[in-house]
Formats: C-alpha cells, sequence, structure tokens
C-alpha cells in the first residue's frame, strides 16, 4: 500500500526569521526586512514537503523533492545560534487512507520516529527531549478537502456521497475502488494519494525573547499574514494564526540541572525492610550510587527477629550514546561492595552475622515515569561471604543458646532492585540575550 508524509517546514524558517533579524541588530549589522520576507517566500513555495517512498519509514533525499527540504532543514538547524532559541518542535504525521488501518497507524508512528531520529541525529543541538511526535494515521479529512477542490475527479459527486455516509471506513475504501468499474478510484490513486502521503506538520515554538526588536518583527510579519494564507492549505493558515496567538506569551525556557536523586527498593518495602540509596551524577556517562538498609523489628513477643543493618557504594557507567538521554536513564553496568550485620530469628532458631561483605558487578537500566521521576530496575551477580552463630532461644524467647559458629559464602545473584526515584533538581534559566 501507499503511504506518505510530508514535513511543512515552512512555520520553522518563519519562526527563525524574528530570530535572525534580532541578532543581526545585536551585533550592530542592517538587516533588510523586504529581503527577508522574499528570500522567506521563495521558500514557502520551493520547499516544502518531505515525501517517503510506498510503505517505507526510511528518509531518501533522492525521492521527489525530498533534497529540496533535507537542504532546507540543514540550512535551518545547523545554524547553531537559530537551533538555541527553538524550545519545541512538533511532528504529525499521517498516511493516506487505503490499505489496513492497522498497518497505517504503525506506519504512520514509524515515519514521524524516522524524522525525529533524523533530527536530532544529524543536529545534536537540537535534544532529543525538544521533538514531539503525534502520529495521526489515515487522513480521511484531507482526502476529502482535496476530492471537493478537483473538478477533474471521475464521479466526484459519487465519492464525496461515500466520503460523507459510509461511516464503516473499510467499506468506505471497498465502495471507491468498486464506483464505476475503479475508474473514480483509478484517477485518486494516481493523482491525489500521492500527495496525501502526507503532511507532518513541524512547528516550532521560539523562546521567548526580551526586546523591541522582536515583538517589531512580529507584528510586520503578522500584518502580511492574510495575504500570505491564501496560498495555503487550511491546516497551514491555521498554523500560522495559531503561532502568531500565542507567541507572544510563550515563557522563558527554563531547564534543570540535577543535583542527586533519592531512591528506595519497593522490593525491599514490601518485606518491611526499610532502606534509602541516593545517587550523584558525574558527568555525562558517571553516577556513583550509595545505599542503606535499617530494618530492627523483634515481633510477636521476640517470636522473630528481623535486624539487619547494612550498606553498601556502587559506581555505574551509563552505556549509548548520552546527547539525547536525560541523566540517569537508559542502561547501565555497575561495580558494587558493601556489608553490614544481621540477626535472623524464626521461633526457636536463629542466625547472628556481625558482619558480611558483598561484592559483583551489575547491570540495570531506568526509566522516567514524570516529571523528576524514575523508574530502576538492577541486578547483581558476586559474591557473598558471611561468618555466622546459629542459637537456639528458651524461656519464651529471651533466653538464646549458642549452636556453632560456621561460615557461608554465595556466588551468584546477590541483589535485586526494582527502586523508585526521585531525581531532585535546581532550575536553571536560559539566557536568551
Amino acid at each position: 500500500m501507499k503511504r506518505g508524509i510530508a514535513i511543512i517546514i515552512s512555520s520553522v524558517y518563519l519562526l527563525l526569521l524574528p530570530s535572525t533579524v534580532f541578532a543581526g541588530k545585536a551585533m550592530g549589522t542592517d538587516t533588510d526586512m523586504d529581503t527577508l520576507l522574499c528570500q522567506r517566500d521563495s521558500f514557502l513555495r520551493e520547499s516544502l514537503l518531505l515525501y517517503f517512498r510506498f510503505d517505507r519509514s526510511l528518509i531518501d533525499s533522492s525521492y521527489m523533492d525530498n533534497g529540496k527540504t533535507l537542504g532546507a532543514f540543514h540550512a535551518l538547524l545547523s545554524n547553531g545560534t537559530a537551533v538555541s532559541l527553538i524550545d519545541t518542535v512538533f511532528i504529525t504525521a499521517y498516511a493516506s487512507p487505503e490499505g489496513d488501518k492497522t498497518h497505517n497507524i504503525r506506519l504512520a508512528e514509524w515515519r514521524a520516529d524516522a524524522v525525529k531520529h533524523y533530527l536530532s541525529e544529524k543536529y545534536p543541538a537540537l535534544e532529543h527531549q525538544r521533538i514531539l511526535t503525534d502520529p495521526q494515521g489515515e487522513n480521511w479529512t484531507g482526502l476529502r478537502n482535496m476530492i471537493e477542490e478537483d473538478d477533474s475527479v471521475p464521479d466526484r459527486e459519487e465519492v464525496l456521497m461515500i466520503l460523507d455516509y459510509v461511516k464503516d471506513l473499510n467499506r468506505c475504501k471497498e465502495l471507491l475502488k468498486r464506483l464505476n468499474c475503479g475508474y473514480a478510484y483509478t484517477y485518486i490513486r494516481d493523482r491525489i494519494l500521492p500527495q496525501l502521503r502526507n503532511a507532518t506538520v513541524c512547528t516550532v515554538q521560539m523562546k521567548d525573547i526580551k526586546g523591541i526588536a522582536l515583538l517589531e518583527v512580529i507584528k510586520k510579519e503578522r500584518a502580511v499574514l492574510c495575504a500570505e494564507t491564501k496560498d495555503f492549505s487550511p491546516l497551514q493558515a491555521d498554523h500560522f494564526q495559531r503561532f502568531y496567538q500565542s507567541h507572544a506569551s510563550l515563557p522563558v525556557r527554563v531547564s534543570r540541572c540535577p543535583l542527586f536523586a533519592l531512591k528506595t527498593n519497593l522490593l525491599f518495602d514490601a518485606a518491611l525492610m526499610p532502606n534509602i540509596e541516593i545517587e550523584l551524577p558525574i558527568g555525562e556517562r558517571w553516577s556513583l550510587n550509595g545505599e542503606y538498609m535499617f530494618p530492627w523489628w523483634q515481633l510477636n513477643g521476640d517470636k522473630y527477629c528481623l535486624q539487619v543493618l547494612s550498606g553498601g557504594l556502587e559506581g555505574r557507567f551509563w552505556l549509548g550514546s548520552r546527547k539525547h538521554c536525560e541523566v540517569l536513564t537508559g542502561h547501565f553496568l555497575g561495580l558494587y561492595a558493601g556489608g553490614g550485620k544481621y540477626d535472623l530469628q524464626w521461633k526457636e532458631k536463629g542466625y547472628q552475622g556481625e558482619f558480611f561483605i558483598a561484592a559483583g558487578l551489575s547491570y540495570g537500566w531506568a526509566h522516567r515515569i514524570a516529571r523528576n521521576l524514575h523508574l530502576e530496575f538492577s541486578i547483581g551477580i558476586g559474591l557473598l561471604r558471611t561468618d555466622y552463630r546459629h542459637y537456639r532461644t528458651r524461656d519464651n524467647y529471651q533466653t538464646l543458646l549458642w549452636q556453632e559458629n560456621g561460615n557461608y559464602t554465595w556466588l551468584g545473584p546477590t541483589k535485586v532492585k526494582v527502586s523508585f526515584v526521585w531525581l531532585l533538581t535546581r532550575r536553571k534559566t536560559v539566557d536568551n540575550k
């Protein structure tokens, strides 16, 4: 089945114009507004769309006008100063309404992700977190609008009636294919559907820049908006209007610098074993994790005893590219060591150890679940050794009778964690000057 996706980057270019003018005035250069507007208009008419081949999600620079579009992307996003002013990029993906609906939804997701991956990998200054995708699946609205505007569509009135009154989309596709022996559908497939493989609108919200120069540019751009939008589709015109209405109220971008993370092992918590961890990020790839466990319970008249005091340290190396990853997320390898003492009793039998030691290698994965909240999974495999004293109780569990001394060594998994992580950060306002 044939699918497509297009990226309307006119708004990207338009939004970068104010920052260009402002930067030019800040450096004391004279930038001609009329020249910039002419350059922008030329760009809008020549390079708007990025297409994908039949049933593909690979970006192909040799397909249709993709070379021009990718060149325009490079002109915009290779400028570090301009990229620093971008707050968020939105990518909305569509697929043409033909073939299997479920596959179309997945295909739109793959293509949106492909665009996001392309931008984040080729332009590292545009952080991964600032690119948001919103795949929409089949674009039935776009199909109807284009058929209504095209007087050359065979049996156009019948086609529009099918689109308007047949609510079952699979049935609608079958009727379009059968109408007039498929004559109308052949035209739609060859002339219209390729244009519906289809528009991903890439909207860039700019950071708020203090200064009269930017406000003046916005006023001048708004003054020519009506004349420009008559050449655009309703989707593009609506997008431009919403940008101008909201731009003045955009907040200054505030980043957060991580200080440390507080953590607790949910598995220990479920076993009534209080514990706490603290992890300090060190650069992009390293972190230091410290843990402390302190259950100290005697239950049911000293019949049961759970007393453990232990601590440990772990150095972690975070894997993969860290350019587009949040701090303390992703996969990691660690080297850990720790020890402590314990007293474990179950009715008449118990074991005490004044000291045990465990050391080994760990592997884990952490993922963001909310702002400043992560969920972490990890496992440690290594060596555990302890000297212990075995005892029995009498006099209603008040007297301990020592039975024997011994030692125990274990090689294998020594810890398993499902940790809830709270990341503490400090606010850092970006200077837009």
